[in-house]
């Protein structure tokens, strides 16, 4: 009887190591997702002054799409460089109730992110045992967590380029000629395993820049630079690793070209 009870925990815990070491054989990211990009200027906004990251100034009026690209490379379960390439594409415009309804201006804004982001993992996506996992009669681990979350932060460099619908005025600064900035982007993210090689993510970013052009227009009343968010539903893809620390397909080349 004891044997038997002792038996599938003794394997189970030693099959433990093997499924904590897992991550470094999978630790580099492909990813690619769709999702919504809101810039946030000199136009439109809520007419309440008080508005923490512009986040009452998001409406759907004014949401257009990003298309998402990333590469991620684990540094361990906890931490992770990424580089990310956007595009997004957004809609500002002055509409009723907003806060210069007035003046009926319109910007379209089209940028392009190229970002290094810093990720650390407060939930790890790799395999591990929820605190009610068991043992199978074979010693196996029966039930893994599937859930990782992360918070991110990192610098990027922005090229934008803007088209205005507007009634020019003297005391206003219109350039809405492609120009480049920097960008801090900060946020979170969520991984849902769907396999040891698939996963599903969400990703919710604000990004801070040094100009206040991104939507072609600054006037006098300006306060702030102009910030935007991408919001972004991916798909990522882990991509084997080989003993000495590289995706097994550069391995390959690697070796046929040495021999």
């Amino acid at each position: 009887m004891l044997k038997r009870l002792f038996l599938p925990v003794f394997l189970g815990l030693m099959a433990l190591p093997s499924f904590s070491q897992q991550w470094k054989m999978l630790r580099y990211e492909a990813a690619l997702g769709i999702g919504t990009t809101n810039v946030y200027g000199d136009l439109g906004g809520a007419p309440n002054a008080t508005n923490l990251l512009f986040i009452r100034d998001i409406t759907f009026r004014n949401t257009r799409p990003t298309i998402y690209t990333a590469l991620r490379y684990k540094l361990d379960p906890k931490m992770a460089l990424k580089f990310n390439l956007d595009y997004g594409y957004s809609r500002n415009e002055d509409f009723n109730n907003s806060r210069n309804e007035q003046r009926q201006f319109i910007s379209i804004t089209n940028l392009i992110e190229a970002s290094v982001q810093y990720e650390f993992y407060f939930l790890q996506e790799e395999r591990r045992l929820k605190s009610a996992a068991m043992f199978n009669r074979r010693g196996m681990v029966n039930n893994y967590s599937t859930i990782g979350a992360y918070v991110f932060a990192g610098v990027g460099g922005v090229v934008y380029w803007s088209e205005l619908d507007v009634e020019r005025r003297p005391i206003d600064i219109y350039k809405p000629e492609t120009g480049i900035t920097l960008a801090l982007p900060i946020g979170v993210g969520l991984k849902y395993v769907l396999s040891d090689q698939w996963m599903l993510g969400w990703e919710l970013g604000y990004r801070h820049t040094l100009s206040d052009f991104v939507d072609g227009i600054q006037t006098p009343w300006s306060n702030n630079n102009d910030v935007y968010w991408l919001s972004t539903l991916n798909l990522s893809y882990r991509i084997p690793t080989s003993r000495r620390g590289i995706p097994i397909f550069l391995d390959k080349q690697w070796r046929k070209a040495r021999f």
